[in-house]
């Protein structure tokens, strides 16, 4: 396929042009704050944004490429040169499809009445293991996600990447544990996931009203955690491991929490 030009603008082929420079400028934390916007790209995760009904900001498509579901976009489409799109992104392999869209506004947290479980994710820096971890909330039925201040945020380009769409699928809010200790403390079952010689995770009942934090990979839960639990568990490892990722980890307990929620053996 030849670059091509859509009837909403003209190919773009500078990394100097303001439009690229703009959109590069997402790949920055404190310019995703500025413009309360981020980066979503690939073909599924793009889907994804069209199925939840998000009106992308902009598409940005590569110049040799098109996409039957172009037309469903009710945003400017821009055609970008191979050589200049694939300056947009880290990927190996772009899939030729990105889209600007709106920041979310912080989800409610869900009223202890509706017997909910939430997951905190306390300090959690890693990038895969951020993305892992809301894609597996996502997939469990989690309720609500919380995003502590001190973790990676969570429209990092990478996260966004991992996550593969939970973040259309799962409620989140970010904030200082701190700041909603009077929320989190009434509920019946506040468990933190430690190694260690600590209840099994799933002795324990998530059936009812539950707070489940995922700490630090490098420290562990936060003293504020510490502070609001009632609850420890571990996950047994064999063969001298010693402990798993925070990204396995939580998931491993999400399905737990969902399996006994479903009411199942």
């Amino acid at each position: 396929m030849s670059p091509r030009s859509d009837f909403r603008g003209e190919v773009l082929t500078s990394l100097s042009n303001p439009v690229i420079k703009r959109l590069r400028s997402l790949q920055q934390r404190k310019y995703r704050l500025q413009e309360r916007a981020f980066v979503v790209e690939g073909v599924r995760a793009v889907e994804d944004v069209l199925a939840a009904g998000i009106t992308p900001y902009a598409a940005y498509v590569r110049s040799d490429m098109d996409f039957p579901f172009l037309a469903d976009i009710e945003a400017p489409v821009r055609y970008v040169r191979a050589d200049i799109f694939d300056q947009l992104t880290d990927v190996t392999h772009p899939q030729g499809i990105l889209v600007v869209v709106p920041m979310f506004e912080d989800a409610p947290l869900p009223a202890l009445t509706t017997n909910p479980l939430v997951v905190v994710l306390d300090g959690i820096k890693d990038p895969g293991n951020m993305g892992t971890l809301f894609r597996s909330a996502a997939g469990a039925g989690v309720s609500h996600l919380f995003v502590s201040d001190e973790c990676v945020d969570p429209y990092n380009p990478k996260v966004v990447r991992a996550a593969m769409g939970a973040h259309f699928r799962v409620p989140f809010s970010r904030g200082s544990i701190g700041d909603q200790y009077s929320y989190f403390c009434d509920f019946p079952l506040i468990a933190l996931a430690e190694a260690g010689e600590n209840a099994l995770y799933d002795s324990v009942s998530w059936q009812f009203a539950s707070m489940m934090v995922i700490g630090s990979e490098a420290f562990g839960p936060s003293e504020e955690s510490r502070k609001l639990a009632n609850a420890i568990v571990s996950i047994p490892l064999l063969n001298g491991v010693e402990s798993l990722n925070a990204g396995v980890a939580g998931s491993l307990l999400m399905f737990e929490a969902a399996r006994q929620r479903r009411g199942t053996l």
